[in-house]
C-alpha cells in the first residue's frame, strides 16, 4: 500500500512538472512578446494620452524578462538578439 502511494506520488510529481515546463516561454518568445509590445506602444499617436504608459508597460516588462533570462548566457544572448533585430527593424521603419 505505501509503495504504491509513493510510485503515484512520483507520477504525479512528474506529471505536474512536465505541465509546469512545457508552458514555460522560451528567450525568444519573450524578446518578442517584448517587440511587438514595443511597436504596439510606438504605433499610437504622440497625441494619444496613453501612449507613454503603454511604453512604460513594455519597459516594466521587458526589464521583468530580461530577469527571468540574464543568468543565462545563452538565453541571454538570444533574448539580446530579437531584442536588437526588432529594434532596428523599428528604427528603419521610423524612416520610411
Amino acid at each position: 500500500m505505501r509503495k504504491t502511494i509513493s510510485i503515484s506520488f512520483f507520477l504525479f510529481l512528474v506529471a505536474a512538472l512536465s505541465v509546469a515546463c512545457s508552458k514555460s516561454k522560451t528567450a525568444t518568445q519573450l524578446a518578442e512578446e517584448i517587440c511587438e509590445c514595443s511597436k504596439k506602444s510606438n504605433a499610437l499617436p504622440t497625441t494619444d494620452p496613453n501612449r507613454a504608459q503603454a511604453q512604460k508597460d513594455c519597459t516594466k516588462m521587458q526589464g521583468e524578462y530580461w530577469n527571468k533570462v540574464k543568468d543565462d548566457n545563452k538565453k541571454a544572448d538570444e533574448f539580446n538578439a530579437v531584442l536588437s533585430k526588432c529594434a532596428s527593424e523599428q528604427i528603419k521603419d521610423a524612416f520610411k
